[in-house]
């Protein structure tokens, strides 16, 4: 990741995130968080600092956000349709991949 985010302070959010997992998700959804946050870190390691800015500042909105809806016991919310246009293919493909994967957790429960 860029020099301006340390890899500490990176380390840090990524275990902020596991730690919230931990607390708040019941067993199926925490594996699952867990495993597409640790997929999203690997894969901006190398990241430009635009990039890198924008990545920590949604994983800092995603802990409010888990925190809030833990608060009132139901998690999940839909997605803005402004930020889904400004998704790629990619994002888009991932997106249904991971909507997929939640709905398979959701009903093993």
């Amino acid at each position: 990741m860029a020099s301006a985010f340390s890899k500490q302070s990176m380390l840090n959010l990524y275990r902020s995130v596991l730690k919230i997992h931990r607390r708040v998700l019941p067993q199926d959804m925490k594996m699952l968080g867990d495993k597409y946050a640790r997929a999203e870190f690997k894969a901006h390691k190398s990241a430009k600092i635009g990039q890198v800015k924008q990545f920590a500042q949604q994983w800092k909105e995603y802990l409010i956000t888990l925190d809030l809806q833990a608060q009132k016991g139901a998690f999940g919310r839909d997605l803005d349709a402004s930020k889904l246009e400004k998704l790629s293919e990619e994002q888009k493909g991932q997106l249904r991949q991971l909507e997929e994967e939640t709905r398979g957790a959701g009903s093993k429960s």
